[in-house]
């Protein structure tokens, strides 16, 4: 059995998904558990998430299984794909870097997903900036803390534009903030 679980449950809120995750990151968090008797080679798990591979090895198993989460979550956010709850975000073009075939594959779902619109803010006084910050930090804890929900019919839907995107997760949330105060 190869286990290099990290040390924050896979499965805490806000954790991230197989397919947020680079490779590497998917590599080192996940465990790998050889198979008998069971019809399949390996079993991949990471927090509640688990899958299988007939790989030939330990570390081809998790490729093999890391790029299933990746190509799944960009079949997913096509514009013909199946309407399901709690559809998976598209994977960052980092995390889609590992796999050329998927590049091309799903280049229109990359390329729609890449191409969010900016929105122009007002002018805000060096009080309300502050304010702004604060609510994003406040955001972030509620996301972490699991009471801030994308379908709580409360700021979750605000955060998703009542589900018309999935919003942002609190380490981006912490990587907008660090934009903003470093501007």
């Amino acid at each position: 059995m190869h286990n290099t679980q990290s040390t924050t449950p896979s499965n805490a809120q806000g954790a991230k998904q197989p397919h947020e995750m680079l490779l590497s990151e998917f590599v080192t968090a996940a465990q790998v558990v050889a198979l008998t008797n069971h019809g399949r080679k390996w079993e991949v798990r990471l927090g509640a998430y688990n899958a299988f591979s007939d790989a030939d090895d330990e570390k081809a198993a998790l490729r093999d299984v890391h790029h299933a989460a990746v190509n799944n979550a960009l079949y997913l956010n096509q514009a013909d794909a199946p309407v399901i709850p709690n559809k998976p975000s598209v994977p960052s073009p980092d995390v889609v870097s590992a796999y050329p075939d998927l590049v091309e594959q799903y280049a229109d779902v990359l390329s729609e997903a890449m191409r969010e619109p900016s929105i122009a803010l007002p002018q805000v006084s060096r009080m309300e900036f502050d304010a702004l910050v604060a609510a994003l930090r406040l955001l972030q804890v509620g996301l972490v803390g699991g009471l801030v929900r994308a379908d709580d019919g409360d700021i979750g839907d605000i955060l998703t534009d009542s589900g018309t995107h999935v919003g942002l997760k609190a380490d981006e949330v912490d990587s907008l903030c660090e934009r903003i105060l470093f501007l």
